[in-house]
């Protein structure tokens, strides 16, 4: 027994330690070799035979797994281009899209590097060489490599199936397998070379085929081994294809733009790389820091694209003024949308196929704002520059939201209120001048002043100083009519605002009555029932001069009709006006001036009355 047993040792010892010569002898076994074996029991010296045999196999796999890798596919050398190419050349990559340029100038080899740590849940494979050291009571060290049949050889042990495990598994398999059957010794597993792969680059690829690469290559280097992608190729809808399913998808904009190497994963072998058509573009242009031709992908909105683009320079920046050229889904035709880089709401902008946004410089001009407020989709302050009309801003806003009342919109300019103000104090000024001249003529029986004459003129003074107009402008403001009339769209100027009410359903009655008040609009119902509704005329009313301002801001005498049974144009969200009979201030002589500046007031109260029913 003893005799077999140093037997048996003595043949594991040659046979294995002489691995490499064996398999290249074909197995030939030399004479004394087989001696040895005719000394065994027939089923012992068979089985040590079959791991002779496998044992060999291993060195054919290897020879086969380290076959010499692809040719790093690469692009033209770059070389000095005349004027004229430089010229065609520059007309050209216009057409490229953002990241093919990446490609332009592929690295000149791509070996494994050996330096490397190898991952932990690294799954090997056929072709792998391990470093086997055995310590303790046997003390072995050996290199083997995975067979095709997923096995590795163990000094003293045989083939162990270690394909398809992971790096991690591999050794508690291995370290157990050793601990049991050699007692007293431990083993120690390193990676000494990696596989090689072979994968396929397929679609809109430079170069597609098949490529020899590490099985630690990532899909940037497969890409950049082939050439990369060509013209018509997509760089952010790279497809990986294992077993015929399409397992992860590669935007290579995420790794240019926000350095995140994520998604670019470890290849399998047989793995599929896939690059389909560009499906959509956008351009961005003008004072960028990046301008391009990019790829957009479904969901990309306007403020992805000047990320893309990096962002603007600093000549663009403090809210700078873009412009997005898209071409309308229904008329097919090309269509402008101006806009400043603070409106969140045109940021969030779904980009389409073929639109480009564009940058401008900044403008030596000061920035103007219009306020625009009420029944508007999306009301604010929008920025205008020159040149901007009412149209551009309401269109810019949304558009008059479905309970909007165009026709009762109240637009209203600094310029107009400034003048309307100034007008106001010069009136008051005048009538203090005129109590001035009355008074100093020292004659106070003539000119009938007396204190009670003098209590309205000077709350009339008062309201004057006191009154802030607000400058309304009575304009054209529904889009349809603007789009058909450009005369009267008008051009815009800085801090003009626009407020849009509500349909109205009611009737106002201000001035000289004794209630002055608002009523439920009633198409049956005449000027003179409205103002017995308020109580009826005061006797200081001036009968002759009333008027009704429509929801426009426009003025219709009231006097004409207001004792006839026809009812004058009256609208809902008018204002019926009875201003103050001026015939009081006779002593003045200037009841033709006082006359219009109670007119003056009322409108002037009635748009600020308008304003305030929000």
């Amino acid at each position: 027994m003893k005799n077999i047993l140093f037997v048996l040792a003595v043949l594991s010892a040659l046979f294995f330690s002489n691995l490499f010569v064996a398999a290249q002898s074909n197995m030939e076994i030399s004479e004394k070799q087989n001696a040895l074996l005719e000394t065994l029991p027939p089923d012992q010296r068979a089985s040590i035979m079959s791991k002779m045999r496998r044992a060999g196999e291993l060195q054919s796999d290897v020879e086969e797994a380290f076959e010499e890798g692809s040719i790093i596919t690469e692009r033209p050398d770059k070389k000095i281009l005349t004027e004229k190419e430089e010229a065609e050349y520059l007309k050209e990559s216009r057409d490229w899209i953002f990241g093919y340029e990446q490609f332009q100038t592929s690295p000149t080899t791509f070996a494994p590097t050996s330096s490397i740590p190898i991952p932990t849940d690294f799954p090997l494979g056929p072709g792998d060489k391990i470093n086997i050291q055995y310590y303790g009571n046997e003390n072995i060290l050996s290199q083997e490599f995975i067979s095709r049949s997923g096995e590795l050889n163990l000094p003293r042990l045989g083939p162990v199936t270690l394909a398809g495990l992971t790096f991690s598994e591999a050794q508690d398999l291995v370290e157990n397998k050793v601990s049991t059957e050699l007692i007293g010794t431990s083993v120690a597993l390193t990676l000494s070379e990696l596989r090689s792969i072979t994968v396929y680059i397929l679609g809109e690829a430079y170069s597609p085929g098949s490529y020899t690469v590490s099985a630690l290559s990532p899909l940037t280097n497969v890409l950049f081994v082939s050439g990369g992608v060509n013209e018509k190729g997509s760089v952010r809808n790279i497809q990986v294809k294992r077993s015929g399913q399409t397992i992860h998808v590669f935007d290579l904009y995420d790794l240019l733009l926000k350095g995140d190497v994520k998604s670019d994963i470890r290849l399998h072998d047989g793995d599929v790389i896939f690059i389909p058509l560009i499906n959509k573009t956008a351009r961005a242009e003008g004072f960028f820091r990046r301008p391009h031709l990019y790829e957009i992908k479904e969901g990309d909105k306007v403020e992805d694209l000047i990320f893309y683009a990096g962002g603007y320079t600093s000549r663009a920046t403090n809210n700078a003024r873009l412009e997005l050229s898209t071409i309308n889904a229904e008329t097919k035709k090309r269509e402008l949308d101006v806009f400043f880089s603070n409106e969140t709401r045109r940021l969030s902008k779904e980009v389409n196929d073929g639109d480009s946004i564009k940058v401008f410089e900044l403008s030596s001009l000061e920035e103007s704002s219009i306020s625009i407020t009420g029944e508007i989709k999306f009301p604010g302050t929008y920025t205008v520059q020159r040149g901007d009309r009412l149209l551009d801003v309401i269109e810019r806003a949304g558009g008059i939201s479905e309970q909007g009342y165009a026709f009762g919109s109240v637009f209203t300019r600094k310029k107009i209120a400034e003048k309307e103000k100034k007008s106001f104090e010069q009136s008051a000024d005048l009538l203090e001048q005129s109590i001035a001249d009355a008074i100093s003529t020292g004659n106070l029986e003539m000119t009938n002043v007396s204190a009670a004459s003098l209590s309205p003129i000077s709350g009339l003074i008062s309201r004057l100083r006191n009154t802030r107009p607000v400058g309304r402008l009575i304009l054209e403001v529904d889009p349809l009519t603007l789009k058909s009339d450009p005369l009267k769209n008008i051009l815009l100027e800085n801090e003009d605002q626009l407020y849009i009410p509500k349909r109205p359903s009611s009737v106002s009655v201000v001035g000289e009555v004794y209630s002055p008040s608002t009523h439920a609009f009633d198409s049956n119902i005449s000027v003179e029932n409205y103002i017995n509704k308020a109580g009826g005329l005061r006797d200081t009313a001036d009968r002759d001069n009333m008027y009704i301002i429509l929801p426009n801001g426009e003025t219709s005498p009231a006097t004409s009709r207001i004792f006839t049974n026809r009812s004058p144009n009256i609208l809902p969200g008018s204002t019926i006006v009875i201003p103050r009979d001026p015939r009081p201030f006779d002593w003045l002589m200037m009841t033709k001036t006082i006359t219009p500046i109670f007119a003056n007031l009322a409108t002037s109260a009635a748009a600020i009355a308008a304003l305030s029913n929000d």
